[in-house]
């Protein structure tokens, strides 16, 4: 080849810094930070709140106990149930801290089915407290003054108080843990790695804003 028709070498680009790139991923609460931030404070508030729950005795006593043993009875067996939910609950959280700290979309991912198995679990338990709690109403009424319209009333005004609860239960803990959700995802499909953060990384307060 002659050498009058040699191409001159075209200078070799830098890459661009991962940091200057154009964010791939998601962004949580309306822009508000990006979902590992999101998930991370998620649960350390999430623990802080299940640990004061399980150590507050004062949620064991809201009635004179000695009047009423059956139905001590009936508040012990619940908060024993609580009890169990709750140390799996601060484990699977610990659990899902901990994957969104390394970027393991297992540890992430195990934490959204415990959501929603915790969700199953503490519906069920509520309707069989409830339950007993009409059992223990009934069995404590006088006969004459206690009619079956009252008993009616009073399963509706419970039952009516267990659909609301479920529903803003349910919805609340949608919203909980959708974070969780999205950011198994960006794992997953490796948009969220410990490489890549740096470009991923935002925050409306601690981090400068990002394209």
């Amino acid at each position: 080849m002659e050498k009058g028709n040699q191409q001159p070498e075209m200078p070799k680009q830098e890459p661009v810094p991962m940091r200057e790139q154009a964010k791939q991923g998601g962004r949580c609460c309306g822009g508000c930070c990006d979902y590992r931030r999101a998930v991370i404070v998620l649960c350390i508030i999430s623990l802080i709140f299940t640990i004061i729950g399980l150590v507050n005795p004062a949620l064991n006593r809201a009635f004179q106990s000695e009047a009423y043993p059956e139905l001590e009875q009936i508040v012990n067996d619940h908060n024993t149930s609580l009890l169990a939910i709750g140390i799996v609950h601060i484990i699977m959280t610990v659990v899902a801290l901990v994957g969104a700290i390394i970027f393991n979309f297992f540890m992430v991912a195990l934490y959204v089915l415990w959501s929603i198995l915790n969700l199953i679990i503490s519906i069920v338990l509520q309707h069989q407290m409830f339950e007993e709690l009409l059992d223990w109403v009934e069995t404590q009424t006088d006969d004459e003054a206690w009619s079956t319209n009252n008993q009616d009333e009073l399963e509706t005004a419970f039952n009516t108080y267990m659909i609301v609860n479920y529903v803003l239960t349910a919805i609340f803990t949608l919203l909980w843990v959708y974070p969780s959700v999205f950011l198994s995802v960006e794992i997953k499909k490796g948009i969220m790695t410990k490489e890549t953060y740096p470009r991923e990384e935002m925050s409306c307060c601690c981090v400068g804003n990002r394209n």
